[in-house]
C-alpha cells in the first residue's frame, strides 16, 4: 500500500511539474483586430498585441491566403510584411506594443479576399525557417463593395439622395488609377492627380495617411521610402449626381537618387563643375580611370581628346538606394 501512495505521489509530483513548467513552445498569443467586415475599397489596418513570443528568433507576420492543405501559405502580401523581433539590431521591428499590419482585398498581391480565405499568417522568421511551432493562421473577413467598375467608385451617400454615384476618372502623372487597384509612388517623388467628374464638380483630395503621405491640394508626396498610402477623392455631386467617396491605395517605394550633370563637353584644359550633392543632398564622390580627363572633388578637367567615363556614386538611406552611375565627358582639341 505504502508503494503504491508513493507512486501516485510521485505521479502528481511530475504531473504538477509539467503543469507549473513555463511553456517554451507554446505559440504566440495575438490580440487586436479588426479581423471581420473589412473594406474591400481601401487598405485596413490591423492593429496587434503579441505576448508569450519568441525570444531566440523573430517572427514573420503578413497577409495571406489560407491554403488547402496544412502547408504554409504560398500566396502572400509581401509589400506589407513585418518582420518582428525583441532584437531590432538587424532591421526587425519591435515586436512590443502596437503592431501595425496593413491588410487589403488582394487584388494588388494576386488574391480575392472577398472570395477566397485570406488572412493573418505567423511564422518564425529566417533564422528558423524549418520550424513550424509558431505558424497559425487567423481569419480576415471582408464586406462587398457597392462599386461597379473601375472608374465608378461605391458611393458613400448616393443611396440617401436617391442618386446614382458621381462618376470618378482619376489620374496620378498622366496614369490612369482604378479604385481598389493600389497604384505606386516613390519617396519624395510627388504624384499630382487629374480627377474629372461626371458631374462636372470639383472633387477633392483627402489622405487617411497624412504621416505617411501629406496631400497639398492635388498633389500628394511620400515621406517614407516604404509603406501603404490611403488617398481618398470626394465628390459631392450635383442635381443628377449622387456624392462619391473612393479610395485608391498607393504603395511607397525607395526613391532614386539622381544628380542634375549627367555629361559635359569640354576643351583641352578646361574644367566643368559637377553636381556635388544628389537631388536628395548626399555627397557624390567622383572617379575617372581615363586619360582623357581627371577629377579632384566635383571638379572634372580635360587632358586628352577622346570620351571619358566619370563614375559617380552616392551613400543610400532607408528611403532611398545608393546612387551609381556615370557622367560622360567629352574632350575636343
Amino acid at each position: 500500500m505504502k508503494r503504491i501512495v508513493s507512486t501516485i505521489t510521485a505521479v502528481a509530483a511530475v504531473a504538477l511539474s509539467v503543469a507549473l513548467a513555463p511553456q517554451a513552445l507554446a505559440a504566440t498569443t495575438v490580440q487586436g483586430g479588426p479581423y471581420t467586415g473589412l473594406s474591400s475599397d481601401a487598405p485596413t489596418n490591423i492593429h496587434l498585441a503579441l505576448s508569450n513570443y519568441p525570444t531566440t528568433h523573430g517572427l514573420y507576420v503578413l497577409e495571406a491566403v489560407k491554403p488547402a492543405t496544412s502547408a504554409r501559405p504560398m500566396t502572400t502580401n509581401a509589400a506589407t510584411q513585418l518582420w518582428l523581433s525583441t532584437d531590432t539590431t538587424g532591421g526587425a521591428k519591435s515586436i512590443k506594443g502596437d503592431v501595425v499590419l496593413v491588410v487589403d482585398n488582394g487584388h494588388s498581391w494576386g488574391a480575392d479576399c472577398l472570395h477566397q480565405e485570406c488572412g493573418i499568417f505567423i511564422r518564425l522568421d529566417h533564422t528558423a525557417t524549418s520550424d513550424t511551432s509558431e505558424d497559425q493562421f487567423i481569419p480576415l473577413t471582408f464586406a462587398a463593395s457597392a462599386g461597379t467598375g473601375s472608374t465608378t467608385p461605391a458611393p458613400t451617400s448616393g443611396a440617401a439622395t436617391g442618386l446614382g454615384p458621381d462618376l470618378l476618372t482619376v489620374t496620378a502623372n498622366g496614369k490612369a488609377l482604378a479604385q481598389n487597384v493600389p497604384g505606386t509612388i516613390s519617396y519624395r517623388t510627388p504624384l499630382t492627380f487629374v480627377v474629372t467628374t461626371g458631374s462636372g464638380v470639383k472633387a477633392t483630395l483627402k489622405s487617411y495617411t497624412p504621416d505617411l503621405c501629406p496631400v497639398t491640394g492635388n498633389v500628394v508626396d511620400a515621406l517614407k521610402g516604404t509603406g501603404a498610402c490611403d488617398i481618398a477623392i470626394t465628390s459631392a455631386g450635383d442635381a443628377t449626381h449622387g456624392p462619391i467617396t473612393a479610395h485608391f491605395p498607393l504603395i511607397v517605394s525607395p526613391g532614386v537618387q539622381s544628380i542634375k550633370i549627367t555629361s559635359a563637353s569640354l576643351k583641352i584644359g578646361k574644367s566643368a563643375t559637377l553636381s556635388a550633392l544628389t537631388g536628395f543632398g548626399e555627397k557624390v564622390t567622383y572617379k575617372s580611370a581615363s586619360k582623357s580627363c581627371s577629377v579632384k572633388g566635383s571638379a572634372v578637367k580635360a587632358l586628352a581628346v577622346g570620351t571619358c567615363s566619370v563614375t559617380a556614386t552616392a551613400a543610400g538611406t532607408a528611403n532611398y538606394a545608393a546612387l551609381s552611375t556615370s557622367v560622360v565627358v567629352t574632350v575636343k582639341k
